[in-house]
C-alpha cells in the first residue's frame, strides 16, 4: 500500500508562466480599459491618474501579501478607485463598478500566460496513477475565478478535484492554513500528501510546515531548497518520482 494518496500543485512557474513582457502588457490593458469606462460613464480621469492608482494598488497589495494575507479582487478595485478620486466608487452605478471589476479581473485572458512544457502530460499521468489532486495557488491581480477559466481553456482544470486560490480564502502560502484547507477538501491527512511547486518559501517551507512532503520543480530557474524531499528539473519526471514515495 503506497504512502501517498494525494498530490497538490502550485500554478505559477510550476504549470504556467508569463511570457516576457506580458505582465506589463496586461497592466496597460487594465489601465486603458478602466480609464475608458470612467470616461464613458461621466467620471473622466486621465490615463496617467489611473496608471498611478494602479501602481499604488500594487504596492498596497504587496504589503498585504507579505503578511501571508490576501483579499477579494473587489477590494483591489475599491482601493484603486479611491486612489483615483476619493469616494469615486460610490459615484458609480453597481453595473459600472462591476464592469471595472471584470476588466481588472479578466484582462489576463486577452494576453494569457504559457502552459509550461509537459505540464498537461504530467497532470494526466498523476491522475491516471489514481492520486487525488488539488491546486494551491497564490494570486496576484488576477483572481481564482479567472484563472479557472484560463485553466479550462488550457485543458488542465479537469485534472483537479479541488482548486484553492488565495484571493478566495484570503490566506497565502506559505501559511499552513492554505495547505490544510485544501487537504480538508481532499479528505486527506497531510502525512499522506505531497505538494509540488517551485518556490522555496511559499511551496516548500509552507508544505513542510503543514506536515506534507514536498517536491521542488527547478525547470523555471527557482532557487534550490534544501528542505525539499526531492527536486525535478522537468515535469516529465513527476509521475515516476511519486511512485518512489
Amino acid at each position: 500500500m503506497r504512502r501517498i494518496n494525494a498530490v497538490t500543485f502550485d500554478l505559477w512557474d510550476t504549470l504556467i508562466k508569463e511570457a516576457p513582457g506580458n505582465t506589463e502588457h496586461v497592466a496597460d490593458l487594465r489601465v486603458d480599459r478602466i480609464a475608458d469606462i470612467l470616461d464613458r460613464t461621466g467620471h473622466p480621469h486621465g490615463r496617467d491618474e489611473v496608471a498611478e492608482a494602479y501602481e499604488k494598488t500594487g504596492t498596497f497589495l504587496e504589503l498585504t501579501w507579505a503578511k501571508s494575507r490576501d483579499m477579494p479582487v473587489r477590494d483591489h478595485v475599491l482601493f484603486l478607485l479611491s486612489c483615483v478620486e476619493c469616494r469615486l466608487a460610490s459615484k458609480l452605478t453597481p453595473g459600472q463598478f462591476q464592469e471595472i471589476i471584470t476588466v481588472y479581473s479578466d484582462s489576463l485572458l486577452d494576453i494569457p500566460p504559457l502552459l509550461l512544457p509537459h505540464a498537461k502530460e504530467a497532470l494526466r499521468g498523476v491522475r491516471e496513477s489514481g492520486y487525488r489532486m488539488a491546486l494551491i495557488s497564490n494570486t496576484g491581480k488576477t483572481p481564482g475565478s479567472t484563472l479557472r477559466v484560463l485553466m479550462g481553456r488550457m485543458g488542465i482544470l479537469e485534472f483537479f478535484d479541488a482548486t484553492t486560490f488565495s484571493n478566495e480564502i484570503q490566506i497565502r502560502k506559505p501559511a499552513e492554513a492554505a495547505f490544510r484547507l485544501t487537504l480538508e477538501q481532499l479528505r486527506t491527512a497531510s502525512r499522506s500528501a505531497v505538494h509540488i511547486g517551485d518556490d522555496a518559501e511559499s511551496d516548500i517551507v509552507g508544505a513542510k510546515a503543514a506536515g506534507m512532503m514536498a517536491i521542488q520543480t527547478l525547470h523555471t530557474g527557482a532557487k534550490r531548497s534544501e528542505e525539499a524531499d526531492a527536486h525535478v528539473d522537468t515535469l516529465e519526471r513527476i509521475a515516476e518520482l511519486l511512485d518512489r514515495f
